[in-house]
């Protein structure tokens, strides 16, 4: 190994603070209002999110995937229930979700249990994707093998012209991550980062503030 460390990058100056007696009481309120935040700092319309999983042997894996909505109930995104997520999830209900939001120097972090959503709720979503989303959901068979590409695209191809609707596969739908653990991670110079975290309690979600 090289003795040489990749470039370090200093934090520039930030105008924004989080301290406790800052952040809101509620912590989906204050996720809201960061979310806001960068929504409005951006062009693109996704929200992505990190998804860490761990199977029945504690092994993790993490992933990239869209934040599809949110509120007091938890965190919405869908995959197909055959990807390694959902076996995942299956087998270990624990999974963390990350927000890294670059350009307002902030991050959260997220803990929880997850569920699966409703049929309808999944069947509503997967009417409104587009119809090529729709027949690669059809099509796949996510994180299995990969036998004949071409004849992949010619089935997605296939079910994308075709007139007849595209029924949301039982195969398919959404995940619900209920949050215990919230923290919220300001970025500042001199890498002494402001950060607040959120416990649910009994009496309802109890703050403090970490040490950067």
């Amino acid at each position: 190994m090289s003795d040489s460390y990749l470039p370090r990058s200093e934090y520039r100056f930030s105008r924004d603070s989080l301290r406790m007696h800052q952040a809101d009481s509620d912590p989906l309120q204050q996720f809201d209002r960061w979310y806001r935040e960068e929504v409005d700092s951006k062009v693109e319309a996704d929200t992505p999110m990190t998804l860490a999983t761990a199977d029945a042997d504690g092994q993790s894996s993490c992933r990239v995937v869209l934040l599809k909505r949110f509120g007091p109930d938890g965190f919405l995104f869908f995959s197909d229930y055959r990807s390694r997520k959902a076996v995942d999830l299956q087998e270990n209900h624990r999974a963390a979700l990350l927000f890294h939001w670059d350009r307002l120097q902030r991050q959260v972090r997220i803990e929880g249990t997850v569920e699966r959503v409703s049929r309808a709720i999944s069947e509503d979503y997967f009417s409104r994707r587009p119809r090529r989303s729709q027949a690669g959901a059809a099509a796949s068979h996510q994180s299995a093998p990969m036998v004949d590409r071409d004849s992949f695209e010619k089935e997605v191809d296939r079910l994308t012209a075709s007139s007849e609707p595209i029924a949301c596969p039982e195969s398919w739908g959404g995940f619900l991550l209920v949050p215990h653990r919230f923290e919220f991670w300001q970025g500042q110079p001199g890498r002494i980062h402001d950060r607040v975290l959120y416990l649910v309690a009994a009496e309802g979600w109890q703050r403090s503030e970490l040490q950067p």
